[in-house]
């Protein structure tokens, strides 16, 4: 028997996580082990390992709710100087977790070398430190009360 997916059991509201934004289709939610602040995962509620397994209305849907993301990222000075978005689409790009997801990751100015040994980390699969959940918990309601400002 295989390992539950645990992006499925997050959609599921079956696992702990920080919520950001949720819809019908998909769900946004804190990297608990974040390359920056404010690092958020993108995911469709439907279990898909790869983007090209969801038909096109719902690969935009994915990326409209990662620009809903980065503007609320940015409305609360977050990745103001940059934003790594980021789509690792299958084992050999490293993806680690076997779900279709979007990384939103706001950048700061000189955070290079430390965002890069935690991205080594990342696709090594150890992923580094993990963060409190209260400071996850916090950004999640930060961008939660940013995204419920505006409407797309």
């Amino acid at each position: 028997m295989s390992k539950p997916c645990i992006f499925c059991q997050i959609a599921a509201n079956e696992a702990p996580h920080a919520l950001v934004y949720e819809d019908a289709e998909c769900s946004a939610f804190m990297d608990i082990h974040p390359l920056g602040r404010g690092h958020v995962l993108v995911i469709p509620k439907q279990h898909a390992v790869q983007i090209t397994e969801l038909d096109g209305t719902f690969q935009d849907r994915l990326f409209q709710v990662a620009r809903r993301v980065l503007k609320a990222q940015r409305q609360l000075g977050w990745g103001l100087q940059g934003t790594h978005i980021l789509l690792n689409d299958g084992k050999a790009a490293n993806q680690t977790v076997p779900h279709a997801h979007i990384h939103v990751i706001p950048r700061e100015s000189r955070d290079s070398l430390k965002s890069m040994g935690r991205l080594l980390l990342h696709v090594t699969g150890l992923f580094g430190p993990r963060q409190k959940s209260a400071v996850l918990q916090q950004q999640a309601k930060a961008l939660r009360h940013e995204i419920d400002r505006f409407q797309e």
